[in-house]
């Protein structure tokens, strides 16, 4: 069995999520509990990770293993054996299919700022800033970091290691608590210290040493060469990661639902497309693609009395061939008959 689970923990006393030779981690810790549950070594796979001192609210991860019990038994047992500093706030039964990095839709994190004086209480959870900012300027420097761009001034991830530094940040929004000023990005995924290195020019920003037009060409100049510093890992808080479903994968391709930047067939709209698969609504539709590409190689749609896939090239037909018993399972369960599908070869479906 395999068990989605969300965790929140405070990061000041680890040394980050991931395991280290020499070092606390999160992960250790949660691996360590499973051991002493299922007597057995079980390795936990997470929607990324978080570093030393971040914060975490909706972290995600996923487990395998032999041992079977109710969702609900699984969070007693896991919170019992937990330090008070880690806690499982969900668990969840999911197929095969679910991969807790590999299906990320967005994730949000949030930075909070403290702009009064200094807080005890916020200490680890928020960076306590001894000066005033402005932030209506920090508002004007944020809008062009929203969109699709590349990202190589503003992360910590090598050219060697990571050659494709291009991400798209959906949204960064500024809200104010108080004397908390929060500052929450949402995107497809983030690079190493990424979000702390943009809070770092926005806080420099409301401080009066940079201008919007200079965070836009640091941006624009994709170079490692640009000076800038992470803001304090301590006012870091990963919030939430949305997971897209998919339905069927092989080493060839899958099929899932569709995401930003994925190439929509005419009268298809990605908000309605996106509404219908999470309120499991008919008619919905799915994006057969491949495994290491977003090409749209074919169309499942599925409506109250039938289903219909689209084929559109001859790629399509290789991957539909080694996906197509998951298929026809998926359909199964949803209640489809044989004779309620029909499949479109792409030696039939035209241009388009």
């Amino acid at each position: 069995m395999r068990y989605k689970c969300t965790v929140a923990y405070a990061g000041a006393d680890y040394c980050g999520w991931q395991s280290q030779r020499n070092g606390n981690s999160v992960q250790e810790q949660i691996e360590s509990v499973l051991h002493d549950i299922t007597h057995a070594k079980i390795s936990i796979t997470a929607s990324g990770r978080t570093d030393a001192g971040v914060n975490a609210k909706g972290q995600v991860f996923h487990f395998d293993t032999d041992l079977i019990m109710k969702p609900l038994k699984w969070k007693g047992a896991l919170n019992g054996h937990l330090p008070k500093d880690i806690h499982i706030m969900d668990v969840e039964e999911v197929n095969e299919l679910f991969h807790a990095r590999f299906n990320v839709r967005s994730k949000q994190y949030d930075y909070l700022i403290n702009l009064g004086p200094y807080d005890v209480f916020t200490k680890d959870i928020a960076y306590q800033c001894p000066v005033e900012l402005d932030t209506d300027r920090m508002i004007e420097a944020s809008r062009c970091l929203i969109g699709t761009h590349d990202f190589t001034s503003f992360n910590s991830n090598s050219l060697s290691e990571t050659p494709d530094q291009v991400r798209t940040v959906f949204d960064i929004r500024f809200s104010r608590e108080g004397d908390l000023l929060r500052i929450s990005y949402t995107g497809d995924g983030f690079l190493r210290y990424m979000v702390r290195m943009l809070t770092s020019q926005l806080i420099e920003v409301g401080k009066g040493k940079l201008t919007p037009e200079d965070v836009r060409r640091n941006l624009e100049a994709c170079s490692k060469d640009i000076p800038h510093k992470s803001a304090p890992a301590n006012g870091l808080t990963l919030m939430k990661v949305d997971y897209f479903e998919m339905i069927a994968l092989s080493q060839k391709g899958m099929i899932r639902e569709f995401l930003p930047g994925d190439a929509l067939m005419e009268g298809m709209d990605l908000k309605e497309l996106e509404k219908a698969v999470r309120e499991h609504a008919k008619p919905r539709s799915y994006m057969m693609t491949g495994r290491h590409d977003q090409d749209l190689t074919g169309v499942l749609k599925l409506t109250e009395d039938s289903v219909q896939l689209q084929i559109l090239s001859e790629r399509g037909e290789e991957i539909y061939a080694s996906i197509e018993d998951q298929i026809r399972a998926y359909l199964e369960k949803e209640g489809y008959v044989p004779e309620q599908i029909h499949i479109r070869h792409a030696n039939t479906a035209g241009r388009g």
